[in-house]
This record gives structure tokens, C-alpha cells and sequence, in this order.
């Protein structure tokens, strides 16, 4: 493992390949507490373990007096640096909160369009800001995945279900581990493979933007948003009860977003379904919704087994 102390030739700029798998971990919203630092040792283990290269510089925990860490400027100059530097293979972000979107002003869009292609930025929750922004103004596919899943009880086979994704992007190489020695490949399940069931309507196909529906929000009125037209909006949310989701539904609605998808993926809403309000949460969607169709997954969320969704890539189900 290594943090910025071991890795200037990062900073400088252009590296040659190595032959290994290179994970870059960034903190793009509200740092990790000292709290979260065993378990974080703990993940770097893992990667460590399977054969992974982590790399990660300084602004990952909060400071006493700045919840981020370190400025938005600092933590963009960051993700940049890791997605201009063609040695690594792929970002995840271990962040969340509310400050992601404070990191867009500076983020250099151009340099992802042309450095970052084929790159994937893995985030969830406040970094569907961020992983939208990206796709919106690039082109480029994002992840919506937490990394620390992998510290939880369903982690051994999401490594796996990782390691594949990596393998089917060209981004994984080199070490072997004991953990995909003599792997099957193709008894593995993809990272991307959601158990979903339509609750109107049969069968929907489109591009897949969205995440959690409050953070999605905040791109609202800025260059930032991506164009909704024929996709698939993929919506969850962490906290708030029904107040807060109508509120939102009622401003994609007032945004005309319903008129333009193609159609609507919900995952988990932990807070609702936590009352007991699961249902009510989904009959919310429906009242927006009008007849678009509708699928609803248990993968996509902030529960401990949520799987992934890649943001600017086909959705397609029931076809």
C-alpha cells in the first residue's frame, strides 16, 4: 500500500505500466473519521490479498476543523491526478456526506475526456454528484459501488464479482492470489448482475444516470446535469421519510425528467423501509411516474450487499 509519500511519480505526471492491477482510493465528499481508520487498514488488506496495488494520498480523513479533509480545490487536484495517470486502472471513492459537489468547479473535464476513457470512478450516495457530472460532460461511464461493501458480510463474493469487472474491462492484470488462483470465471456473478421485479410495465431499455435521488438533486440549474432523454434513472436514497421524497420526486417532475426517461430502476430507501414505509416509498415513485415502467431492486442502495450500476452504460430488462 502505498499514500503520497511513495508515489511522486503519480504527481509528476506519466508513469509506464507496471504489471499490476492499480486501485487509486480518493475521498471526494466528507473524510472518513478516525474511527473508520482499522477498518480502512483493514480494506487495504484486502485489496493487498488480491493481488490489488491500493494507492491513496492525504485527504481520505476528516481534519478537526474540516469535515472534507481539505478544500474541494485539493480533493479534485486529487481525483485528477489519478485520472490522468495512466498506471492506474481505476478509482473508488470511500467517501460520503454532502460536500462531493463542492469538487466540481475544479475538476478538469477535458483531461477525463482524453486521459480517463475506459476508466471507471466507482463512488455511491453523495458522489452520484460527482459520478453524473462525469458522465454528463464526458461521456464516460462511472460506477455506482461502494468499495468498503467488500469489509461487510457478503465481501469475499463481491471481490470476486469486482475482480471480474476489472477482468472484463482490461483492467485487470498481473498478481495472482489465492482468492482467484484457480478461479472459474464464469460461475462468478457480475458485479453488475441486479435481481430486479417490475412493479408496472414489462420491460424498459436506456442508459443508465441517476443514484441517490437527493444528491442527484443537487445538479439542479447547474452545467452539470446530464441530459435525461431515453435513459434509465436509477433512484435510492439514505435518510428521510416521505415529506422528503415527495419533495424531491415533485422537483424531477417539475424539471420535466419523467416526460424524457425511458424508465425508472428504484433501489433501497433505508430510512423509509427502516419505519416500515418501504411500500409507500415505491407507491410515492408510481404517483410521479405515470405509465413509465418501473423495476425495483433490493442491489442498488446503502445496504452492506448493494451491487453496482454503471452510470452511461445500457440498462436493459425484461427484453
Amino acid at each position: 500500500m502505498r499514500g503520497d509519500k511513495n508515489t511522486a511519480e503519480i504527481q509528476s505526471g506519466v508513469q509506464e505500466r507496471k504489471d499490476s492491477t492499480k486501485i487509486a482510493l480518493v475521498s471526494c465528499s466528507n473524510g472518513m473519521t478516525e474511527s473508520f481508520r482499522p477498518s480502512f487498514l483493514r480494506l487495504l488488506s484486502i485489496f493487498e490479498e488480491a493481488g490489488l496495488e491500493p494507492v491513496y494520498g492525504n485527504h481520505l480523513f476528516a481534519g478537526e476543523e474540516n469535515p472534507a479533509g481539505q478544500s474541494g480545490r485539493k480533493r479534485a487536484e486529487e481525483l485528477m491526478r489519478y485520472y490522468c495517470d495512466p498506471s492506474v486502472d481505476a478509482v473508488f471513492d470511500i467517501s460520503g456526506g454532502d460536500m462531493a459537489n463542492e469538487i466540481l468547479p475544479w475538476l478538469d473535464f477535458q483531461a477525463i475526456r482524453q486521459k480517463g476513457q475506459g476508466k471507471l470512478l466507482f463512488g455511491y450516495s453523495d458522489l452520484t454528484c460527482v459520478l453524473n457530472a462525469v458522465y454528463g460532460k464526458t461521456g464516460c461511464a462511472c460506477g455506482l459501488y461502494q468499495i468498503r461493501n467488500l469489509l461487510h458480510s457478503q465481501g469475499r463474493e463481491q471481490l470476486k464479482s469486482l475482480l471480474k469487472l476489472l477482468k472484463e474491462e482490461g483492467r485487470f492484470r498481473g498478481k495472482t492470489s489465492e482468492i482467484h488462483a484457480d478461479l472459474d470465471w464464469s460461475q462468478v456473478r457480475p458485479l453488475t448482475d441486479l435481481s430486479v421485479h417490475f412493479l408496472q410495465g414489462e420491460s424498459m431499455e436506456g442508459t443508465a444516470v441517476g443514484g441517490n435521488i437527493r444528491c442527484l438533486l443537487k445538479l439542479a440549474g447547474t452545467p452539470y446535469l446530464p441530459d435525461f432523454s431515453g435513459k434509465i434513472l436509477i433512484l435510492e436514497g439514505n435518510s428521510g421519510g416521505a415529506d422528503k421524497m415527495t419533495a424531491c420526486l415533485s422537483q424531477l417532475s417539475q424539471m420535466g425528467v419523467f416526460e424524457r426517461i425511458n424508465g425508472i430502476l428504484l433501489g433501497t430507501f433505508t430510512e423509509m423501509e427502516r419505519r416500515g414505509d418501504g411500500r409507500r416509498a415505491r407507491e410515492l415513485v408510481c404517483s410521479f411516474a405515470g405509465e413509465l415502467p418501473i423495476a425495483a431492486t433490493e442491489e442498488i442502495g446503502h445496504g452492506s450487499g448493494a451491487r453496482c450500476a454503471v452510470i452511461g452504460r445500457p440498462l436493459k430488462f425484461g427484453i
